[in-house]
């Protein structure tokens, strides 16, 4: 059975109390895995006969979450209770007629719906803030623990701000190690990279999440610091711009996985009336990744981008997967992530996992293998159905090599959110973009299953969606890839340089060293040096470094290829979401790049 109700109506006389004009009754209950015996988390709606919800937190609404044991006072009448547990365990409903006075004892078991904790799957959420700035309500780390246990999630990471005296690396671990039990994980991340141009808002370069990096860099720098320095926050004006590639490479170098978050999302609206920007009752206000065709193009520096954010954004997620699409139509092997981008501090904000990633980690469960298996695509993003893509015994992630035309077997199984009353209507097998298999599903059927084959026989990569009762239910896998032998990626495009250096006094042209520099975060790694004579270099140079000029007597100068080439930041700042869709902006920052032009005007070192 699907869930396990064991009902024992105490025969003790319990005197009446008032609530609300109403006289009182009790409701005591205790919530187990059915597989285990063990009392579990979860959220709980009673709804009374009057039709009000119990609430006890104003972050969550419609009800409140338990840590799997509570009694609650309630109006004696009919009185409808809901317990679930996110989206792998189903939904228990029970209707009661509560007498005055009467106390109620009921144990009830939630039976997951899949298989797939038992096959190594685990779901987080990578984008929640514990403090997003509003602090219109009060955050613990008890609480927002608590909230994702009852939405059965496996781990979860909170973004910045953190209501700790120190966020220090060290504090926020030990905050995050205290509120983990043997089944669930705490961590901290960023919400970084998070880049407006000089604090405007309508140039936003990308937002972006964290996984599993360490809180310290090679040195022992705050790494907190570190990438919280590199962006540039709303008004921030006086902030020197940093490209995120920048921050992508400080965040690899500590070991973590970096998304881009809601590339797609914008909107007008009031903005201004702080430092140098005057009000604007209609300014474009952007979160899109403005920057990610140059990053893809000259890396990929990033390793997945969200598809599914908070499901009422259709249009944001609409042109995600398109551009997620594209990418993988041109052979960029990035793999699609979610998440939800809950805030604890607003009204309603506080709920984590309403979109999660499922990643499938080989042995026991760590951070840094569950960031593994998201960076390769071993994973699938949902709002609430489960889905699972098989082909010739390889899953999401793999590659399969073939020769000629091949004959595969497919399997695709799929599994209604356990959430009350949600059910399957349908499920597709896509091939490059193009749906190729389409299984219409009858009402009410929370479980499928197909197995049948495919002929391939070149370059292509295929996912499976799934769809649940409404447009808001949704499941996508990553890609299963089919390749010829010797298949290679796109390789991140140098930039061809014309560099002039001079006296900035005098104009004379100088001769010295150009060094290329790749910045890992705010520190610069040299990659190569070269010579020239009369003020004048042509070279080819990752389009990621910045180039360090050196003459004896002057002050060295560093440029960046992205900040300091104007036409760079033009096409990026020019960007909308319909030219982020559209390959032919990649192509453009393609050509930008076989024409840099660079001047290094130099100062005499009055040393």
């Amino acid at each position: 059975m699907a869930l396990i109700f064991i009902l024992l109506l105490l025969t003790q006389p319990v005197p009446a109390v008032a609530f609300g004009g109403e006289q009182q009754a009790w409701l005591e209950v205790r919530v187990v895995d059915a597989e285990s015996g063990k009392v579990i988390p979860c959220t709980v709606s009673i709804q009374t006969g009057a039709g009000s919800a119990l609430e006890d937190h104003p972050g969550f609404r419609g009800g409140f979450r338990s840590a799997g044991e509570f009694t609650r006072a309630v109006p004696a009448g009919a009185t409808a209770l809901k317990i679930e547990r996110g989206f792998d365990f189903v939904a228990a409903e029970r209707r009661i007629d509560l007498k005055p006075g009467e106390r109620v004892s009921l144990r009830i078991a939630l039976q997951r719906r899949s298989p797939l904790h038992r096959e190594g799957w685990y779901a987080g959420d990578n984008h929640v803030h514990m403090v997003h700035g509003e602090r219109k309500i009060p955050v613990d780390f008890a609480y927002a623990a608590l909230a994702a246990r009852a939405e059965g999630l496996d781990y979860m990471a909170l973004a910045q701000a953190w209501n700790i005296a120190s966020a220090t690396p060290e504090e926020l671990e030990r905050a995050c190690r205290a509120m983990s039990t043997p089944d669930f994980v705490l961590t901290w991340n960023l919400e970084a990279p998070k880049s407006y141009w000089r604090g405007d808002v309508s140039k936003c370069l990308g937002h972006g999440w964290t996984l599993a990096m360490r809180g310290r860099t090679a040195s022992g720098a705050d790494a907190i610091r570190e990438l919280l320095q590199l962006s540039a926050h709303d008004y921030e004006s006086m902030k020197e711009p940093a490209p995120n590639f920048e921050s992508h490479a400080l965040i690899h170098e500590l070991g973590g996985i970096v998304s881009y978050s809601h590339p797609c999302r914008w909107w007008w609206g009031a903005w201004g009336g702080k430092g140098i920007y005057p009000e604007d009752p209609h300014k474009f206000v952007s979160n899109m990744a403005a920057e990610l065709p140059f990053d893809t193009v000259a890396g990929p520096t990033y390793d997945t981008i969200d598809v599914l954010m908070q499901t009422d954004e259709r249009t944001a997620n609409e042109c995600a997967l398109k551009l997620w699409f594209m990418l993988l139509d041109h052979g960029y092997r990035i793999a699609a992530s979610g998440s939800s981008d809950a805030t604890f501090d607003n009204p309603g904000g506080a709920v984590p996992g309403r979109i999660r990633l499922y990643a499938r980690v080989p042995g026991e469960f760590s951070l840094a293998g569950c960031a593994q298996s998201v960076r390769t695509g071993r994973s699938f993003v949902t709002s609430g159905p489960l889905l699972v893509l098989e082909m010739d015994g390889r899953g999401s992630g793999d590659v399969l090599q073939i020769e000629g035309s091949t004959k595969t077997a497919c399997r695709i199984r799929a599994w209604a959110s356990g959430v009350a009353g949600e059910h399957l209507t349908r499920v597709e097998l896509i091939r490059n973009g193009e749906t190729v298999r389409n299984f219409e599903i009858g009402t009410k059927t929370t479980r499928f299953e197909k197995e049948f084959e495919i002929e391939e026989s070149g370059s292509a990569w295929y996912i499976a969606r799934c769809h649940g009762s409404n447009a808001g239910q949704m499941a996508i896998t990553n890609p299963v890839y089919f390749e010829p032998p010797g298949y290679q990626p796109p390789a991140g495009v140098s930039a061809h340089v014309k560099l002039a250096i001079s006296d900035r006094s005098t104009g004379r042209l100088l001769d010295g060293i150009c060094e290329t520099v790749k910045m890992v975060g705010p520190e610069p790694v040299k990659l190569t040096e070269t010579r020239f004579l009369d003020g004048r270099l042509l070279l080819s140079a990752p389009a990621t470094s910045r180039l360090r000029i050196r003459v004896p007597g002057y002050v060295p100068m560093t440029r960046s290829i992205f900040v300091d080439y104007a036409p760079v930041p033009e096409s990026v700042f020019a960007i909308r979401a319909e030219r982020l869709t559209d390959w032919n902006t990649f192509e453009q920052v393609r050509l930008l790049l076989q024409d840099v032009r660079l001047d290094f005007p130099l100062e005499k070192d009055q040393r």
